[in-house]
């Protein structure tokens, strides 16, 4: 596991419906929903739907609208390094990309058992150390077989700029087309595809943190050509501007909503 995010928030059933945009972000793992659900709405296909209350979801190619729920929410994503995924579900992560699939029909039903558990504790250290003891109960069970391509979807996720294809085939001693296989099976897109989601991921945040910033430092900062090949990605990935972009996350749940 790589890191755990929990939400916990209360929210005014009185109020307007709160949306969370949410661009592709460069990783792949579960969330559990032990109180409310979310509904959501896929920016590319039109496709509405209510998330299962575990999930597991694969690497995100597009931009997904949360709705979130009017009442007491708490959810767990469980954030896995490059390849983690594959290596506890040895299935192809291709059958994952860009969705969210209910947990109980790829692992098994012990999955609810853990979110029963997590629904019936106030304590977010419980939580997070009932979601891990888990998950280490299931990677005994995986054979520590990381492959060269993790690494390669690691340096892509650090320096998604710095390193030609050609040059990423050599460090895992592959051919780029046994790198660009090898990486779809275990990371569901292509390699440049990653490295584009890394970088777009990189400069927002990035600009986010420095406002003062104007877009053409951040573009060239982040390996960018010029402004205008940053704005196709944003345009591809947020399916917004990057101003645009930026209002839409000021007004993000977890920063209107009372933190419980």
């Amino acid at each position: 596991m790589k890191e755990y995010l929990l939400l916990h928030f209360i929210y005014d059933p009185t109020k307007p419906a709160l949306i969370k945009a949410f661009p592709p972000l460069p990783e792949h793992g579960l969330e559990f929903f032990p109180k409310g659900l979310v509904t959501s709405v896929n920016q590319r296909t039109g496709e509405v739907k209510k998330e299962p209350r575990n999930t597991v979801f694969g690497q995100p190619v597009s931009r997904i609208n949360f709705v979130m729920p009017a009442e007491d929410y708490v959810m767990i994503r469980v954030i896995f390094h490059t390849g983690g995924l594959f290596r506890l579900l040895r299935v192809p992560l291709t059958e994952f990309t860009d969705k969210k699939t209910d947990a109980e029909a790829v692992i098994n039903r012990e999955v609810q058992l853990v979110n029963d558990r997590l629904a019936n504790t106030a304590s977010y250290v419980d939580m997070i150390e009932i979601v891990e003891q888990y998950l280490l109960e299931k990677t005994r069970q995986v054979k520590s077989d990381r492959h060269a391509v993790d690494k390669i979807g690691t340096l892509l996720l650090h320096n998604p700029t710095r390193f030609s294809l050609d040059w990423l085939a050599d460090q895992a001693c592959l051919s780029p087309r046994q790198l660009e296989r090898k990486f779809v099976e275990r990371m569901g897109i292509g390699p440049k595809l990653f490295g584009r989601i890394a970088r777009f991921h990189k400069a927002f945040l990035w600009k986010e943190a420095h406002p003062q910033a104007d877009w053409l430092s951040v573009a060239v900062n982040f390996g960018y050509t010029d402004f205008h090949h940053l704005f196709k990605d944003f345009k591809e990935f947020a399916g917004v501007t990057p101003n645009t972009l930026l209002s839409e996350y000021a007004r993000s749940p977890e920063k209107i909503l009372r933190l419980v």
